[in-house]
C-alpha cells in the first residue's frame, strides 16, 4: 500500500526553494528535492514534470503574493504608494537573487523572465496609475508603464528607493 504524505505538493516547494536559494540552481536536482523529501523521483514526477516547472511554481505564488501586497496599497500619495511598490518588489526581488544571478538559470529561464517581465510591468503599472494620474505628462499609461519598468530595473539593480524617487518625483 503506498504511503499518504500530506500537503507534499507544497513539500516539494518548500525543499525545492531550500535547496534553489542554498544550493543554487545547477546543483538542485530533482533527485536532490526528491530525496530531501523521503519520496521516490517519480512521485515528484506526479507533481511537476520538470526541475523548471516545479521552481517556476513557487516562484510564481510569491510573485502572487507580492503582487496581492501591491494591490492592497491604500495610498493616494505618488511617493508612499511607490514606495510600498517598491518594498513589495524589493521582497521578491532579494528572496530570489540568487536565483536571478545565476547564470545557468539565467539561460533556462531567458525566454520565461523575458515574457513575464512585460506581463509584471503592465500589472504594476496598473498598479501605480493613481501615483500618476496628476501628472502634467498627458499619455498617463505610458508613463505609468515607464516608472513600472524603472522601479523593476532599479530594485534589481538594488538602488534604494530615495534614489529612484529623486529621479521620479519629477514626472509626477
Amino acid at each position: 500500500m503506498p504511503k499518504i504524505i500530506d500537503n507534499l505538493k507544497e513539500q516539494i516547494q518548500i525543499e525545492a526553494m531550500h535547496q534553489i536559494l542554498t544550493n543554487g540552481y545547477s546543483k538542485t536536482t530533482i533527485r536532490s528535492v526528491a530525496n530531501g523529501c523521503n519520496i521516490a523521483v517519480g512521485t515528484l514526477y506526479n507533481y511537476f514534470g520538470s526541475k523548471d516547472e516545479l521552481i517556476i511554481s513557487f516562484m510564481l505564488e510569491d510573485w502572487r503574493e507580492c503582487e496581492q501586497m501591491m494591490v492592497e496599497i491604500k495610498s493616494a500619495d505618488p511617493e508612499e504608494l511607490l514606495q510600498q511598490v517598491h518594498n513589495a518588489l524589493n521582497k521578491f526581488i532579494r528572496k530570489y537573487e540568487s536565483v536571478f544571478k545565476d547564470e545557468d538559470a539565467q539561460r533556462v529561464f531567458a525566454d520565461v523572465l523575458a515574457k513575464k517581465h512585460v506581463q509584471f510591468r503592465a500589472r504594476i503599472a496598473k498598479i501605480i496609475e493613481k501615483a500618476v494620474e496628476k501628472s502634467r505628462y498627458e499619455d498617463k499609461e505610458f508613463l505609468s508603464l515607464h516608472i513600472s519598468d524603472s522601479i523593476i530595473g532599479w530594485t534589481m539593480a538594488d538602488i534604494p528607493f530615495d534614489k529612484q524617487y529623486s529621479i521620479i518625483k519629477l514626472l509626477v
